[in-house]
């Protein structure tokens, strides 16, 4: 099965629990939102969104700058949920890396917290941003270098591999995507514990490990958990990038 269809999969069966353990992510959309509100856009904007999950950012969003909205996402088990709660928009499965978008046909493309899963990045925002009409504005957020370093650190200490990332550095952000002006957004989660932590991940679908890592036996994960710590806080390191098409 390949990586993108185990993205997929994880996020369906997450579709029911999302936004009750979405901390992270509703932090993030809140900060995207007010930075794409604050930026001059078309009037009635043609407006994308890749990777929207439950349409939590188009919710925070489409208020503000109203418009005409498509959302879309790798998973149509998170496209139904996203129609559910926003039915006065339109809906596809698409796999915003490789966008089924004609050229030149959106005034704004958004996407929260789904570029940290992209395969290729660079490539990715190239695709997208051939789908902007002149003016228009790509927006959008992923997780860096210092995202979940607690869990990260808990293996460390007993000489295990987490299986995170590997998230980029800001520095080699603005390497890979020159032509984004990028805003850092730190924060932490606080979690009961670590059991509450891998809840959390599971209950957003969040579950897909770096290519290659060999899942830990079920005592070395409650090793991990109880190294944690109770409570177990997290943080996260959250860029924000936009690219204006001329």
């Amino acid at each position: 099965m390949s990586r993108k269809r185990k993205v997929a999969d994880a996020f369906a069966l997450a579709a029911a629990t999302y936004d009750q353990a979405a901390e992270a992510q509703i932090r993030a959309a809140r900060h995207l939102a007010d930075l794409v509100a604050a930026l001059p856009l078309a009037a009635a904007p043609d407006v994308v969104e890749v990777g929207c999950g439950t349409g939590l950012l188009t919710r925070l969003l489409k208020p503000a700058i109203g418009g005409n909205w498509l959302l879309t996402d790798l998973s149509p088990a998170m496209v139904a949920a996203a129609a559910a709660a926003i039915p006065d928009a339109d809906h596809r499965v698409m796999d915003g890396e490789h966008p089924d978008l004609a050229p030149h046909s959106a005034d704004l493309i958004v996407s929260n917290l789904a570029a940290q899963w992209f395969l290729d990045l660079p490539q990715a925002v190239e695709r997208l941003a051939a789908c902007l009409r002149p003016g228009g504005v790509l927006a959008f957020s992923t997780l860096a270098y210092g995202s979940l370093r607690e869990w990260q650190a808990a293996h460390a200490r007993l000489g295990l591999e987490d299986g995170v990332g590997p998230f980029p550095s800001l520095d080699a952000l603005h390497v890979m995507l020159p032509d984004c002006r990028l805003t850092s957004q730190v924060f932490t989660v606080n979690h009961a514990d670590g059991a509450a932590f891998l809840a959390a991940l599971r209950a957003i679908g969040a579950t897909v490990a770096a290519e290659g890592h060999r899942p830990l036996s079920p005592g070395s994960l409650r090793k991990v958990i109880k190294a944690m710590g109770a409570p177990a806080e997290v943080s996260y390191h959250v860029v924000h990038a936009v690219l204006s098409r001329e």
